[in-house]
C-alpha cells in the first residue's frame, strides 16, 4: 500500500484498499488507509486540474474517516488550493 502511494499509483492503491475494506469492514486501520488514499488521489487530481473529480475524492476521504483531525487539515488545505486556483 505504502509503495503504491509512494509511486503515485493511486487507482491501483484505491482498488487494493477498497478490496481490503470489503473483506475487513470494521478494521480501523484499513479505513484510515482508505481515507488517506482518497485524499492523496484527490490532491493529485487537484494538481492535474481535474477539480470536480478531486472534490469527489476529497469528500469521500472525509466520509471514510470523519474523526481523523490530521486528515481534515490536509483536505482543508486541498480545498483551499482548489479555491485559489479557481480564482486565478
Amino acid at each position: 500500500m505504502q509503495q503504491l502511494l509512494k509511486d503515485q499509483r493511486f487507482p491501483r492503491a484505491i482498488a487494493l484498499v477498497e478490496g481490503l475494506a470489503q473483506r475487513l469492514p470494521n478494521d480501523v486501520e484499513v479505513r484510515q488507509w482508505q481515507a488517506i488514499t482518497y485524499q492523496r488521489w484527490g490532491r493529485q487530481l487537484v494538481a492535474e486540474n481535474q477539480i470536480d473529480k478531486a472534490r469527489i475524492y476529497l469528500k469521500k476521504a472525509l466520509r471514510t474517516d470523519p474523526h481523523n483531525k490530521s486528515l481534515w487539515y490536509e483536505v482543508e488545505r486541498d480545498f483551499r488550493r482548489i479555491e485559489q486556483n479557481h480564482l486565478l
